[in-house]
Parts: structure tokens; sequence; C-alpha cells
């Protein structure tokens, strides 16, 4: 799990919206204003500022709704904490535990799993667990159609809520 302060900068107010990102922008605004949220999310290709709002929607929650337990993680941080965990003698069970002590959990390049089928099967298990708890999650991808290498019970939690498609990068006016 990521403690990262370079996220910090990113916010709602600093993004360069578009017309291309702006169904994206609004979702995520609405994510983060909405304890009921139901799950999001954003594809689209490198540069189109799916990690910017990603890290807005953890800003704006931790500023608004303090009480919130809030992880933002990537994908190779995910793989590498299931792999620790494992080695260091620990469980599966251990591993999704960390992450449910969230109440909203934002997860980076959900694409990255591509091939990594256990820890894919581990999401899964963990977004079930969100989903059925009313907790809320979050998800960026490169990929909507092409989904080589991930599992499509995966690609199918990120419709169980809603999605946006950003299909041009931005410039980052922040």
């Amino acid at each position: 799990m990521l403690d990262n302060k370079k996220g910090s900068r990113f916010t709602f107010d600093n993004f360069g919206i578009t017309k291309y990102n702006s169904s994206a922008f609004e979702k995520a605004k609405q994510f983060a204003k909405n304890a009921d949220s139901k799950p999001l999310s954003l594809f689209g290709g490198t540069s189109t500022g799916k990690t910017h709002l990603l890290y807005a929607v953890k800003n704006s929650i931790e500023q608004n709704s303090p009480q919130f337990h809030v992880i933002y993680t990537t994908t190779a941080d995910i793989v590498s904490s299931l792999t620790n965990t494992i080695i260091s003698g620990g469980t599966s069970e251990q591993f999704r535990e960390k992450y449910l002590q969230a109440d909203v959990l934002l997860v980076d390049d959900i694409h990255g799993l591509a091939g990594k089928e256990k820890t894919q099967d581990e999401l899964i298990l963990l977004f079930n667990a969100f989903y059925e708890s009313g907790k809320r999650f979050m998800m960026t991808s490169s990929q909507k159609e092409i989904h080589d290498g991930l599992n499509d019970r995966l690609i199918s939690r990120a419709f169980w809520g809603d999605f946006a498609e950003i299909t041009t990068a931005y410039i980052n006016v922040g």
C-alpha cells in the first residue's frame, strides 16, 4: 500500500478538463463526494489523466471525509504485497485483510495484472468483499476492450458500477 505524498498535488481543481475527459472527471468527482457510490472504473490510454483523477478522489475524500480510511495502490504494489505476504509465511487472507481495513480502495493500472492469475484471483475476492460490504472501490486501466491476460471475472468487476473512458491525452495544468 502506498503512502505517497507526491499524489497530494493532484486535485480536481488542477485537472485539465477537455471534451475527451469531462465525463470521467464528473464521475470521479461524484464518486469522491458520495459515500454510497457504486464502483467506478476509468479506462484510457497513457497520459489521459486516469492516475490524476484517482489521486484527486483520494485527496478529496481525505480532506472532506477524514473518517474514511482510503487506500491508494497500484497493481505493482499489490503483486509485491501478496508475494511478500506469502514468502513471509502469511496467507492470502492476511493479504486481503490489509486492504479490507479501508473504506475506499483505489487501484491504479489494473491492466498490470495481465498474466498474474493468482493475484487476479485475490483481487477478485477483494473486490467481492468490498462490494458485498458496501465499501467503495475504484480502478483504472489502459485497456477496456482488449483483455489479454486479464481474467474475465476481474474485468466484470469493472462494470458492477459506473465507468468512463478517456479517449485523448491531456496536459496537466497543475
